[in-house]
């Protein structure tokens, strides 16, 4: 992203000093969703300002429009229905010559769905990508992914035009585009966690400095707590740091900076490589999340909640700490009327050391290899980008019916009391997202949130393995069978059910069982080549 500010130093001080005037709706980060975050961005580009593409050469003759599929994690929203045949009669009076239809998986069943999809070939054009939950390489190694780069040449003005080179290069392999990442978030937000600053002062609180301090605060929130439902940990259950965001930990190790790729490497900015299951890091956050779990702070049912239940904490407002950012007016008021959006802060353990960018894009869509249009799915998004317009169709509806505009680039949801008072629709900005014309809830989003999600960082550092694409074509098997086996053997250790201790070693020796050792040397030779290829 720095280098994106060089090249484009006008526009992104632009863009700063907009996003630095404006509070905005954050999104949970994790694991994709923005659960129902709106959000503003900077002011449109050039691009943005142009008409969509209608013209045969670009787009071609439309005789009839090409239907693609488009599958995503989560709930159909009630106007679904209506607000896609907008965009779809849009799509076509733009001439793109495509027809959309998305089918929405729940969250919590999208992983074994989707690979089933995968496996038996059915037909489908898009789908989304979260980069923290399972990479597009990871995808990529199962012979998934169509290669999409011909279709990005022609038909991607926009693309990129609004998505910066090192980001979009990021969704290379082998010199190939495999996705087309959303650049909806400043990844440097990773390492900080959101604590309610009402429930610390109801307690007679500090804000807490360290870990230590965090969990005897957490411990006396528990003991004081009035409300029916314990404010635990709202998460599920992943051995991988970056997804659960215990990166808020590693900034107080001294071997920080370094991040965790993949879920399974560690990578510091010297370009070391270790197995991260190995690393004394590692052992270090499972002795805090043990620490989380006997002392009741994380649910006795950890390993099976669901994404859903969740989010419908955070939404409750029955919560303490969120590793992440969450929450919104709306839900801090459920049980507590006179909430303020000020009422939520952010907090970074050590914060006068490197904001790290650990991935390149955190979530974007792909094009699944049995697909038979995978020209129209890039149009698609391609078109999505060509206004203000067209965005905000996608992304919040039919203006008067399910928004208002605020001012510029602000915005205010329309609540349906058919709906549970809530948005007959809205889009998803970690799906679709583009920082160049997202809009804020200016009344009921959280600031801090704001400030660290959507404003770049100039004092972040980007990791020296942001861009890295490990491609685990030579340890395919392995690659699969690690995947497996630390889902079972190594997530209840991370999450602090098993005692690190006592559960370790055998887990350990299933993992090398499986081609652990295998796959880390072809991590490393790979990441060598890409440093060397780097300082040519």
């Amino acid at each position: 992203m720095l280098a994106y500010m060089k090249r484009r130093s006008l526009q992104v001080k632009k863009h700063v000093m907009m996003l630095a005037a404006m509070a905005g709706l954050t999104a949970l980060t994790g694991c994709g969703g923005n659960n129902g975050n709106n959000s503003v961005g900077s002011p449109e580009s050039s691009a943005s300002q142009a008409a969509p593409a209608t013209q045969e050469g670009n787009q071609g003759e439309q005789a009839a429009p090409v239907k693609i599929k488009y599958v995503v994690p989560g709930t159909e929203p009630k106007d679904y229905a209506e607000v896609f045949q907008k965009v779809n009669e849009k799509l076509a009076a733009d001439g793109v010559g495509v027809e959309v239809e998305k089918i929405f998986i729940p969250s919590d069943a999208w992983d074994q769905k989707l690979n089933l999809m995968l496996s038996t070939g059915e037909e489908f054009d898009l789908f989304h990508i979260m980069q923290d939950r399972t990479p597009f390489s990871s995808y990529y190694n199962r012979g998934a992914l169509a290669d999409i780069s011909d279709a990005i040449e022609k038909y991607g003005e926009n693309l990129k035009a609004n998505i910066p080179d090192d980001i979009f290069d990021g969704a290379k392999i082998g010199g190939s585009y495999y996705a087309v990442p959303s650049f909806w978030v400043e990844m440097a937000s990773e390492g900080e966690f959101d604590i309610r600053l009402d429930i610390l002062r109801q307690n007679n609180l500090e804000v807490p400095t360290t870990p230590d301090e965090l969990i005897s605060a957490w411990e006396t929130v528990m003991a004081n707590w009035k409300g029916s439902s314990k404010p635990y940990l709202p998460t599920t259950a992943t051995f991988d740091p970056i997804s659960l965001h215990t990166t808020i930990l590693h900034r107080t190790y001294d071997t920080f900076p370094f991040t965790v790729k993949d879920k399974f490497f560690y990578v510091n900015q010297n370009g070391e490589v270790k197995s991260w299951i190995e690393t004394e890091e590692f052992k270090k956050d499972a002795e805090f999340m043990r620490e989380l779990y006997t002392k009741g702070i994380t649910s006795p049912d950890i390993l099976v909640m669901k994404t859903e239940q969740a989010k419908a904490q955070l939404d409750s407002g029955d919560w303490f700490v969120n590793f992440g950012t969450a929450g919104n007016l709306g839900a801090l008021q459920k049980n507590n009327p006179e909430a303020t959006v000020e009422d939520i802060g952010v907090v970074w353990f050590n914060p006068e050391k490197e904001y790290l960018r650990p991935l390149t894009f955190k979530n974007g869509n792909a094009v699944p290899v049995n697909s038979k249009h995978p020209e129209a799915a890039v149009k698609f998004l391609n078109w999505m980008l060509a206004s203000q317009e067209n965005y905000d169709l996608v992304q919040y509806g039919i203006e008067g019916e399910h928004y208002t505009k605020d001012g510029d680039k602000g915005m205010q949801a329309i609540n349906d009391p058919d709906n549970n008072n809530k948005p007959g629709y809205k889009g998803s900005e970690s799906q679709l997202g583009n920082i160049n014309f997202m809009r804020f809830d200016l009344v009921n989003s959280i600031p801090a949130n704001n400030k660290v999600l959507y404003e770049l960082n100039a004092d972040a550092v980007n990791s020296i393995a942001a861009n890295f694409v490990f491609d685990p074509t030579n340890v395919r098997t392995e690659y699969t069978n690690i995947t497996t086996e630390a889902a079972a053997s190594v997530t209840p250790i991370y999450m602090g059910v098993q005692e690190y201790d006592k559960s370790f070693s055998a887990a350990l020796g299933k993992m090398k069982k499986a081609g652990l050792d295998k796959v880390v040397a072809e991590y490393q030779k790979q990441f060598d080549e890409y440093l060397a290829k780097q300082s040519q």
